[in-house]
């Protein structure tokens, strides 16, 4: 898939000179930067309001998949949104959603419709069993990664937040979520996608430098880099492309994402996290058969990165122009 040009005229940049050296040697010292003014976000701890899928659209229909996670600790809704549109002659893109649930309620009948009337993609919504956008707990162990042989990454603040469930709903992603969401549809298996946001954005680095294979095309927003003593930045170190597919990867983030503090904010100022993301981009690019880029989210907060990034996924992929 090409990246589609900005639809704000901004001329794309991809830069191949930067190292794994070099990268390491952005990670910063200071924790914090200036607050700065950002875009607001919706309040994510309210019940979500009736959306798209509940509402119905003329574009597109919808069907609904409920599981559970093997030990049964997590409880999954996956959303399937297939346009009623015929597919292209290869089959639909099928673009896969992390944190399912708040990617929907960022869209609208006037986002679908834009997508119709260029090349809509099948959506595919891995979110929670539960009124709410996020299941805190549940994505915390399934978004982030730990390494071989280490224990479950346990959050102080909260104890039930444990982390180190990547690699796990890695396997349930490949071995059951991706067949009974594509299960009788038209797909081009050769132009599958993904998309996430914060835990989502680190768990789409940490699957793409670990299970290439499993996608061709790459969407991390706001990725928490610093996860686990940024293990996903020694990860890329090591990131090889398979030769007979050509991908591509597009990191976005906010320039304003720390005006409010969190627990997980402490990899840098907005300026030192995005030129690591952007040196990271930079080392991508390089290998053969990739492409990869960084873009700047202006005046974007961390919240309001979610919708943002996600409609230009959906941009890039549709060649709509969603806003």
């Amino acid at each position: 898939m090409t990246l589609h040009a900005n639809f704000d005229g901004t001329r794309r940049q991809l830069l191949k000179s930067a190292t794994t050296g070099a990268l390491l040697s952005l990670l910063p010292g200071a924790l914090w930067s200036a607050p700065v003014m950002a875009s607001p976000a919706p309040d994510f701890n309210q019940p979500l309001p009736p959306g798209i899928v509940e509402k119905g659209s003329s574009v597109y229909d919808f069907r609904v998949h409920r599981l559970a996670s093997p030990d049964g600790q997590r409880h999954y809704r996956i959303t399937v949104a297939i346009p009623k549109k015929g597919p292209p002659e290869a089959g639909y893109t099928p673009i896969y959603l992390l944190d399912g649930n708040a990617a929907l309620a960022a869209l609208d009948e006037q986002s679908l419709k834009a997508m119709d009337a260029a090349t809509p993609p099948v959506l595919i919504a891995l979110g929670y069993d539960t009124d709410q956008r996020f299941d805190v707990v549940a994505r915390q162990w399934d978004y982030t990664p730990k390494r071989a042989e280490q224990a479950p990454i346990i959050n102080d603040r909260d104890p039930e937040r444990r982390g180190g469930g990547a690699d796990d709903f890695i396997t349930l992603l490949n071995d059951t979520i991706m067949a009974q969401a594509e299960r009788d549809l038209p797909i081009n298996t050769a132009d599958r996608a993904l998309w996430g946001h914060s835990f989502g954005g680190l768990f789409v680095l940490h699957a793409l430098f670990t299970r290439p294979s499993l996608f061709d095309h790459w969407y991390a927003a706001s990725p928490t880099l610093h996860w686990n003593g940024y293990q996903v930045v020694a990860e890329a170190g090591r990131f090889q492309w398979p030769s007979d597919q050509h991908g591509s990867a597009l990191l976005m983030r906010g320039d304003a994402e720390l005006q409010r503090r969190g627990p997980y904010s402490n990899g840098g100022s907005d300026q030192e996290i995005n030129d690591q993301l952007r040196g990271l981009a930079q080392q991508m690019d390089r290998v053969p058969g990739f492409e990869a880029r960084f873009e700047v989210l202006e005046g974007m907060g961390h919240g309001a990165a979610l919708e943002r990034s996600l409609k230009l996924t959906l941009s890039d992929i549709s060649g709509a122009a969603l806003t």
